[in-house]
């Protein structure tokens, strides 16, 4: 068979050393990875840190927010050139070890899992400073009775057990769910900046005081402004490190990292201006409620319950976000034996990385406990720095190495751009030593110790020689590969078979009996379900092996009667869509899908079939195979009108003439008005299949309830045979309710069938 370059579009296609072809699938779009990198950005950075700004630099700390912003896009353009070249899980960890020499993979892994780790300790300060701040008598009346400071450690600590708990446990918050959360964060913001500036025009007054000693820490204080709020620009590396699962990820991935900047850049300008403006005490009391004041200085109570809102909302979905991805980057490392391989094992019950999750969250406590929110969010920024420094460097000596790797974004004027990138993030790196209180210096003390630890471990686990002796192939496996997806011929009649259960063979012969009805094609497939906790990066060839080898045995079973057969392993997070697609994208002519009949309490016949009959724009059977016999001798084929019973007709007439046998056409008729109507159409159906070379017969009962003479008449066959019914529209049905109903209730094999969407 003829193959073509992969579909960079859906994932990368493999052909493993068995011929089956393997496939990634690729599931967030633009919209999504953008939700994502604002998601990641609106943190607590702008909701804690934005007094701690203002009382280095005064109004001058805007100048630091629009150069964080400057400094940021130019970090960015290396991280948009490197994920688009590179579009697999990863980020900087991944191009250092392919651009630097050992240990810079290493330490690049080690220190964005410092940074993470640290970032996460700052949102739960900042979750925890603004529930304490709820526990006062002067906001609710209530006191328990313990400092603020303390209560506000005690909340942190709790949030992050929580968080913890439920990235062990698998629960996932949906997609949908962390988009709406994020753009409540942008309206929770745009509303604060549209009622300050509007404040702000009818009181011109308010912009005097912005002007006034705009710089009173003179550039240092900028600088070191910069340093603190620096790590509220930090999140759009996660587009980098998603491009594994990024649809076009060449284009994607760089559109999606300078809109969640630009978008993100903007909304802090606007709301440090209208902050600084309508609030006299921005820099007085506790740092990390200043914009909690700021509310309240604007719009009243109802400002404080906005911005506590808006903090609580920034807050619990960054450190939710960042727990998981610092104990991603552990679990990615510790697969790859860069660090103790105790951190790459997955809780197999519940599709996590355990212990990555319990050590990352232990160490977002310690941080949390330990240390002041202002030496936090700078101990962050530093490590962040470093990795942005490592990621620039990577640009350059990838540039040499790698130059026929294809770019779906090249930094411009480079090596220039990114040296200034370099010298830029080491700047403020060490300008971060100067931050008044000594919070600079516990930073970089912070930073040493952690990257000294890091070099350690590294060096007696082994992990050294594990990066310089271990085949490439080895540590990435899958995601190495260049995509070698097979090419359809889409003049062929094309039947899908997915196969969850490898016993299960009996809807694969009535799929290679269509094909061949057809002369046309059959492809195999199985999807393997990644946890939504993983990401796919986490599936190797050897956890996929079993799988090819199975698919490959049924493969060779069907190419024995000489059929054109493909077997396909798909590796996704959610097997129904990857069907869909796969659907759409070869204009699948008939989708066979095998059903065991097993009763479900939620579900019709299951979550996947139900969602997949709904929306499967062709053909589609559902074979309920149990207790099917290997030489069928009689067929019921329910009589009805609509062109799905019609279809099932043909399809019937085809089984029939495989197994040498007989149809029989039940009408049923619950009313003496109907008999006529009732016969014409099983008159219609014997002619059908007739003509297709079947023997058949009719059989009309008079009866009260189809269910029970349906149920009984079935007894005297080996298989029923339904079309869907005029309701299977209705989402709470997949064949109509008589069909779904009978299917359930029949106890031999039922084949049900609907015609595609395009052909009603």
């Amino acid at each position: 068979m003829q193959k073509s370059s992969g579909n960079e579009e859906h994932g990368n296609a493999v052909n493993s050393k068995d011929g089956v072809e393997v496939e990634l699938r690729r599931d967030l779009g633009l919209f999504d990875i953008t939700m994502i990198g604002i998601g990641a950005m609106i943190g607590a950075g702008i909701f804690v840190l934005i007094g701690s700004a203002a009382g280095v630099a005064g109004p001058a700390a805007v100048i630091a927010l629009i150069l964080n912003g400057a400094v940021t896009t130019i970090t960015a353009m290396s991280y948009a050139e490197l994920g688009s070249a590179f579009p697999n899980a990863g980020g900087a960890y991944l191009w250092a070890r392919e651009g630097l020499p050992a240990p810079s993979g290493f330490l690049a892994g080690w220190m964005s899992w410092a940074a993470h780790v640290i970032a996460c300790s700052l949102y739960a300060v900042g979750f925890g400073s603004f529930v304490a701040f709820i526990f006062t008598p002067e906001v609710s009346g209530i006191s328990l009775g313990i400092d603020r400071f303390i209560l506000a450690k005690l909340f942190a600590f709790l949030i992050i057990l929580f968080f913890v708990f439920v990235n062990y446990w698998g629960t996932k918050t949906t997609g949908r769910t962390e988009s709406a959360i994020t753009m409540g964060k942008i309206v929770v913001l745009g509303i604060f900046s549209f009622f300050g500036i509007a404040r702000m025009i009818q009181e011109p007054y308010l912009a005097d005081k912005f002007f006034t000693d705009f710089m009173p820490g003179g550039f240092a204080g900028i600088v070191l402004a910069m340093g603190l709020t620096f790590i509220a620009f930090q999140g759009y590396d996660i587009i980098a490190q998603s491009g594994e699962e990024v649809k076009n990820p060449k284009k994607n991935i760089p559109k999606a990292i300078f809109i969640s900047i630009g978008v993100v850049t903007t909304l802090y300008i606007l709301v440090f201006i209208v902050a600084f403006s309508v609030s006299p005490d921005l820099t007085t009391g506790d740092p990390e409620l200043a914009i909690i004041r700021a509310g309240r200085d604007l719009l009243g109570a109802g400002g404080v319950v906005l911005m506590l809102v808006g903090g609580l909302l920034s807050t619990t979905s960054a450190l939710n976000a960042t727990v998981y991805s610092s104990s991603r980057v552990s679990f990615a490392m510790g697969r790859d034996r860069t660090m103790p391989s105790i951190l790459g094992f997955v809780n197999r019950k519940r599709g996590t990385p355990g212990n990555a999750i319990i050590i990352s969250g232990s160490m977002v406590m310690v941080m949390a406990i330990l240390l002041p929110i202002e030496e936090i969010a700078a101990s962050a920024g530093v490590m962040f720095l470093l990795v942005f420094m490592m990621a620039n460097m990577c640009l350059i000596s990838l540039r040499k190495k790698r130059p026929d790797m294809e770019r779906g974004f090249k930094v411009p004027v480079s090596p220039g751009v990114p040296i200034i990138g370099i010298g830029l993030n080491i700047l403020l790196a060490v300008y971060i030593w100067n931050v008044p209180g000594g919070s600079g210096q516990v930073a970089w003390y912070v930073a040493m110790f952690v990257m000294s630890a890091g070099l350690i471990i590294h060096y007696f686990t082994g992990g050294r020689e594990a990066i310089e002796e271990a085949p490439e192939a080895e540590r990435v496996e899958l995601l190495d590969f260049i995509s070698t997806k097979a090419e359809v011929d889409m003049k062929k009649y094309r039947v899908l078979v997915p196969v969850a259960e490898f016993e299960e063979s009996e809807h694969i012969e009535f799929g290679s009996l269509m094909a061949r009805e057809n002369n046309g094609e059959l492809a195999i497939m199985n999807v393997v379900e990644v946890p939504s906790g993983l990401p796919l990066s986490a599936v190797r060839f050897g956890d996929v092996d079993e799988n090819i080898k199975r698919l490959q045995k049924l493969e060779k079973i069907v190419k024995r009667e000489g059929l054109d057969t493909r077997a396909l392993l798909k590796i996704s997070h959610k097997a129904y869509e990857n069907i869909l697609e796969v659907i759409d994208e070869e204009e699948v002519d008939l989708l066979v899908m095998g059903w065991r009949g097993r009763q479900t309490k939620r579900d019709i016949l299951g979550s996947n079939i139900d969602y997949i009959v709904q929306r499967a724009n062709c053909d589609v059977a559902v074979f309920k195979t149990k207790g099917l016999e290997e030489r069928i001798k009689s067929i019921l084929l329910l009589s009805s009108e609509g062109s799905h019973t019609r279809f099932a007709a043909s399809i019937a007439a085809k089984i029939a003439k495989e197994h040498d046998a007989k149809i029989v056409i039940l009408a049923v008729i619950t009313s003496g008005r109907h008999k006529g109507e009732e016969m014409v159409h099983a008159r219609k159906l014997r002619e059908i299949c007739m003509r297709d070379g079947a023997e058949c017969e009719l059989k009309a009962i008079h009866t009260p309830s189809i269910i029970d003479t349906v149920t009984k008449e079935s007894m005297n066959h080996g298989l029923l045979v339904m079309g869907a019914g005029q309701a299977w529209r209705l989402r709470r049905y997949a064949f109509g309710p008589l069909r779904d109903r009978l299917c359930k209730e029949v106890d031999i094999p039922v084949l049900m069938l609907r015609k595609g969407l395009k052909s009603e």
